[in-house]
């Protein structure tokens, strides 16, 4: 518990909150306000001006970093108290709740929804979010971005004759790779069994092309072995990049799926671009 004047100033709180936050008894009340999150805390003193001004309870879950440097996340109620004679407020007095595990545990279960368990990158779900908020910043502003699709060529015999344990050990390897090739604000998943697929955002077809070319070639290095027998995978994929003429993400997955598609048809580990201007 807490409790703040009129002013807006702390002025108690109680051995329990004292303890939770790791504030000394006799640190300066005002201190503590240092410790919350630099972009939590503006966001914060906003509110608790306005619950002072009109009188509404302040509700705020923020995050604060205590002197161990164990980051907290807090959910903070406070009641404004007047007087009920001629309805002065008087202050606040609020309770401060720790839900540091709780936050973590939603965290946890938004990331499980959205990323394959075996490799750690995306999952489908995940992945289509990311390419529907890439195409809306496309119709927007214009930003070239691009989109890689892929599966493995030559990956049924791993699973077949190494079984499953080998096969996930190459999908795990490959999954490596791909995320050290591409950059940072690039977005790689696993779609599904052997099924890959990279988007670049701020991309043109050119450096789209480079991209999917290294990592034709990163993949065809690895390699895994089952009693003495050595096995190794191709890539055929796909790369288009976003078009004004696309009505939708489909659009887009599709013709890069088609072009992953001829790849294959081709003769495997290959590159094909296929974009609308291109038959």
């Amino acid at each position: 518990m807490f409790v703040a004047n009129i002013r807006g100033d702390i002025t108690y709180m109680n051995p329990a909150l004292l303890t939770m936050l790791g504030i000394p008894a006799e640190l300066p009340m005002d201190a503590w306000l240092h410790q919350i999150h630099i972009d939590d805390i503006n966001g914060a003193q906003d509110m608790w001006r306005y619950s002072l001004r009109t009188g509404n309870d302040f509700v705020r879950q923020l995050r604060f970093l205590r002197s161990d440097e164990e980051l907290l996340w807090l959910d903070i109620h406070a009641s404004v108290v007047m007087l009920s004679q001629d309805g002065h407020t008087l202050g606040l007095v609020g309770v401060v709740k720790d839900i540091t595990e709780r936050r973590e545990q939603e965290a946890l279960q938004r990331w499980e929804a959205e990323h394959d368990p075996l490799t750690g990158l995306l999952n489908r779900r995940g992945f289509e979010r990311r390419l529907e908020e890439a195409f809306a910043d496309f119709q927007k502003t214009s930003t070239p971005s691009a989109l890689l699709l892929f599966d493995l060529d030559h990956f049924k015999p791993i699973n077949d004759e190494g079984g499953h344990a080998l096969g996930d050990e190459m999908l795990r390897r490959i999954a490596q790779i791909v995320a050290w090739e591409v950059r940072r604000s690039d977005h790689v998943a696993r779609q599904g069994g052997d099924e890959f697929g990279v988007l670049l955002p701020s991309c043109t077809l050119v450096q789209a092309t480079r991209i999917a070319e290294a990592l034709r070639q990163a993949v065809g290095d690895i390699s895994v072995t089952h009693e003495s027998k050595e096995y190794r995978v191709t890539l055929s994929i796909g790369v288009t990049t976003f078009d004004e003429s696309d009505y939708n993400v489909a659009n887009v997955l599709a013709r890069a799926d088609a072009g992953s598609y001829k790849a294959k048809g081709q003769g495997r580990d290959g590159v094909v671009v296929n974009t609308p201007n291109i038959k």
